[in-house]
């Protein structure tokens, strides 16, 4: 694999969520990602209601977030997020998006990374069976409720670690860790892979 510096992988890989996800604006979605798009003739006949013009769709937004917002989450989950993940989450903010491989949790927009954190530990038993023994819910399988977690056990000296998809229905039925697979070395890997994906 060529050798891609660290903003270029940052700008390819948020570059990918527009060629891997439809960017359909869902109710509630923050206004501040919201963006218009005019209906053409097929847009429109697919439209059951009929009355719309536009459809509204999300993009990601550039916010540059002051790396002290990190310190309150990082005491929750007593560690830190590999480097390119926290440059991700610091500059820019998005809602939940399919990149073929994952489905990456939300990191809404804010004055800090409250969105971010509730997001994290928006299913109790997820991370009360999960962020004590070290890893960090941050993505879901594609098609399933499997969590996808940076495992900090193994965070490296360089600041990456595996990312590891567990099955949920133990987590949720019986709140304890049963099957689970490393699915990338490290969140640089899982980057390359979404980068290199074909849309559908």
């Amino acid at each position: 694999m060529l050798f891609m510096s660290d903003s270029k992988l940052l700008q390819q890989f948020v570059d990918s969520f527009s060629r891997l996800d439809d960017m359909l604006a869902l109710d509630g979605a923050p206004v501040e990602l919201i963006v218009k798009r005019d209906l053409d003739e097929w847009d429109r006949w697919q439209d059951e209601s009929g009355c719309r013009d536009e459809l509204e769709f999300w993009r990601p937004l550039r916010v540059e977030t002051n790396p002290e917002a990190l310190e309150t989450l990082y005491a929750r989950i007593s560690g830190r997020f590999p480097v390119l993940y926290e440059q991700l989450v610091l500059s820019i903010r998005w809602m939940e998006v399919y990149l073929g491989v994952i489905r990456l949790l939300p990191n809404p927009p804010g004055a800090d990374l409250t969105g971010l954190s509730k997001t994290i530990f928006d299913d109790r038993a997820l991370t009360e069976t999960l962020i004590p023994a070290g890893y960090v819910p941050f993505a879901r399988a594609p098609h399933n409720y499997d969590p996808m977690c940076f495992d900090l056990n193994a965070m490296s000296a360089r600041g990456d670690c595996p990312i590891i998809q567990f099955e949920h229905e133990s987590i949720l039925c019986d709140l304890k860790i049963g099957e689970h697979w490393q699915r990338w070395a490290s969140f640089r890997d899982l980057m390359s892979d979404v980068i290199f994906l074909d849309a559908d």
